[in-house]
């Protein structure tokens, strides 16, 4: 699956995620685009963390999440069926990428990337699953994690406003090490 930011304006993104099967899907963005677009670190923190059917895997495997539009191409004649079963059967681990990302975007803001006990008390504060599909995130996950964001920050930051990036979501099985997924920069449609 291939994910297109486009940069609005140093506060706005959008994005649009083109699936495998051909649909291409408008996701609105939420939050602010600081230090980078919310969407763009769960897309890294999930793609770090092996995290398949959070949030972009979920939509990459055919969910469709409430204001997203499909813009091009077709969807199944079942989709709104399976987009049900993609996003009941995954919650748990929905819920844990978006409490993931969300981690993340506090380390990055508050800056404390090589500070091992206030990410503990971060993660611990913000970490409430009661029966978690994986355990809490390591300090190396974490600094692997926060290299890769800041270097696209600084290729975000260093974007006009209407150029987008371009990042490839790669599916692959749970229980195998995914394959990390690939950037490039692209002019402005």
């Amino acid at each position: 699956m291939t994910v297109v930011f486009t940069k609005v304006n140093s506060h706005k993104y959008s994005s649009i995620a083109t699936r495998d099967d051909g649909a291409s899907l408008a996701i609105p963005g939420f939050g602010t685009s600081k230090p980078l677009p919310h969407d763009v670190v769960h897309l890294i923190t999930e793609d770090e963390l092996g995290v398949d059917y959070g949030f972009w895997g979920c939509v990459a495997a055919g969910a469709i999440y409430k204001g997203m539009v499909v813009v091009a191409g077709k969807v199944r004649h079942d989709s709104k069926k399976k987009s049900e079963e993609i996003i009941k059967g995954n919650g748990q681990k929905i819920s844990e990428a978006e409490i993931l990302a969300g981690i993340i975007l506090i380390i990055l803001r508050e800056g404390i990337q090589d500070d091992w006990p206030k990410i503990q008390y971060v993660q611990k504060s913000a970490w409430q699953a009661a029966s978690p599909s994986r355990p809490q995130m390591t300090h190396e996950e974490i600094k692997r994690i926060c290299v890769r964001l800041e270097r696209l920050s600084e290729q975000w930051h260093a974007l006009p406003n209407g150029q987008t990036l371009e990042l490839i979501w790669k599916t692959h099985k749970s229980n195998q090490r995914r394959q990390p997924i690939h950037q490039r920069r692209m002019a402005a449609a």
